[in-house]
């Protein structure tokens, strides 16, 4: 009765053997860390003045580059100022070519000359003044990326600086890690590390540069921020993602055997 159940205890023993080989080695991987995805940029665009919005071009998802028109806002009074001038500045130009010909044929002072001139540039200063004022009315893109909030809809009045759309870009994203002080001698500029998403268990073989590292280290956690630059044309990682990559551990520090 007792040498069967021997037989079978050595054979457990066997086998917990064989499962825990494998882990010998990762003793000497070093750890993940674990960061987040950041867009490369960001920005929440406002208009700064008081008006009512007459088109909001784009919806949330919308492909955008930058220099596209994105919001018009009502400009109709600054459209007539801006024509108003241009007529003014057409007779201006004709007054003053008069009076330069008829002082360059010593028919009349140069000081009617002057005073043609004088207002011809006055009118001038202020249709660049209008024409600014026109331009404020049409919010172009700073950036090639997409719209991913709208805060307003057409017809809606906005004030100074109110939040209308928020773009980013997204053919690249940054990936914030926050790494021991100690590991500062072996992280430098451009050094390429493997990356993976936990959420994302589909998508392998990504590799990021480090594009940032931060010249001051947090007083209180130890702890600095490294920043890495991803490509991302397809679209495929999303900032707000967590992200892991194996940086070298601190000098004399591994990552625990596994019992």
């Amino acid at each position: 009765m007792q040498r069967p159940r021997s037989r079978g205890v050595l054979a457990l023993l066997v086998v917990a053997t064989c499962c825990m080989a494998p882990f010998g080695d990762a003793a000497d991987a070093p750890a993940l860390s674990e960061g987040v995805v950041k867009p490369f940029r960001a920005v929440t665009i406002s208009a700064s003045i008081r008006e009512i919005i007459r088109k909001i071009q784009v919806e949330e998802g919308d492909r955008i580059k930058e220099g596209q028109p994105l919001v018009n806002l009502q400009s109709e009074k600054q459209q007539l100022a801006v024509e108003r001038y241009e007529q003014m500045i057409s007779k201006a130009q004709f007054d003053y070519n008069a009076a330069k010909r008829l002082f360059d044929q010593n028919v009349s002072s140069r000081d009617d000359a002057l005073a043609k001139e004088v207002e011809l540039k006055r009118l001038q200063a202020e249709l660049s003044i209008a024409k600014a004022e026109l331009a404020e009315r049409e919010i172009l893109s700073p950036l090639t990326g997409v719209v991913v909030r709208k805060f307003k809809e057409s017809g809606e009045s906005i004030s100074e600086n109110d939040p209308i759309l928020q773009v980013m870009t997204t053919d690249q994203v940054l990936l914030l890690f926050h790494l021991e002080a100690s590991q500062l001698p072996a992280i430098s500029l451009g050094q390429e590390f493997a990356v993976q998403f936990p959420e994302m268990p589909n998508v392998k073989s990504l590799k990021a540069k480090v594009n940032f590292i931060d010249p001051e280290v947090d007083a209180r956690s130890g702890l600095f921020r490294v920043r890495l630059l991803l490509d991302n044309k397809e679209g495929t990682i999303r900032p707000g993602l967590r992200v892991q990559a194996a940086f070298p551990p601190p000098p004399g520090k591994t990552a625990p055997a596994q019992s």
